[in-house]
């Protein structure tokens, strides 16, 4: 059955790295992805998913708030900073950046469903690295309700409350968000990674599926999961 979204889920996610066309390239040789010829917009997928060229390496959200003025106000209470809304042609959303010097988007949605199933090159969970734990889970707490219960890893910690699978660890010099991509055969995927010129470590059997650890052919990290 679908789950409902909830106020902080993610509605939208985009690859940042430093050549867009270069990544729509690579991730469109790994996972089949179908990229626009802007190279901004995976096509065909049932996820809002993106690319952008930026010097930083990370996956860049917007997250759903019901309450677009309460929801800026405390990205400024707990230490972040946003900018006012703007009306886009996609809907209202404001330009934030958390405590950790993470950029993300705050975006007007009103809750609905989500689906249960992933399809190939989607994304079904996401892991953010932050400098320090403590203060980013008091951030994402005060401004979406998010709690944490400790994970499987030194300073790693489960969130709960989001509808996506959501990780958080601590002690990391930069701050970024790490996606993992569905994908059917993960044996055959860590091979098209190596062949497009990034790294995939051997696949690894975990209680929720098979995954390898990877990183794209300009330095962004991420994760592949045969579920």
């Amino acid at each position: 059955m679908p789950v409902t979204a909830v106020q902080g889920d993610v509605v939208y996610a985009s690859l940042w790295s430093p050549d867009a066309a270069r990544a729509a390239a690579f991730y469109g040789s790994v996972l089949g992805w179908r990229i626009s010829a802007d190279h901004r917009r995976v096509e065909g997928l049932g996820q809002h998913l993106g690319l952008w060229s930026d010097s930083r390496r990370t996956t860049f959200l917007s997250h759903a708030v019901t309450d677009m003025d309460a929801a800026i106000a405390r990205v400024r209470a707990a230490g972040g900073t946003a900018g006012d809304a703007v009306e886009e042609p996609y809907g209202l959303s404001a330009q934030c950046v958390d405590n950790q010097g993470l950029p993300f988007a705050l975006h007007l949605s009103s809750p609905g469903p989500q689906p249960s199933t992933f399809a190939q090159g989607e994304i079904v969970y996401f892991t953010m690295h932050v400098r320090d734990s403590a203060s980013a889970r008091a951030f994402y707490g005060s401004v979406f309700g998010w709690t944490f219960t400790p994970g499987r890893v030194a300073d790693g910690w489960q969130v709960q409350g989001p509808a996506l699978g959501f990780g958080l660890q601590g002690g990391h010099a930069e701050a970024a968000v790490l996606p993992m991509y569905v994908v059917t055969d993960v044996s055959a995927a860590v091979a098209r990674v190596r062949s497009a010129g990034g790294t995939a470590t051997d696949p690894v059997q975990m209680p929720y599926g098979i995954t390898s650890d990877c990183v794209d052919d300009q330095g962004v990290p991420f994760y592949l999961g045969q579920l």
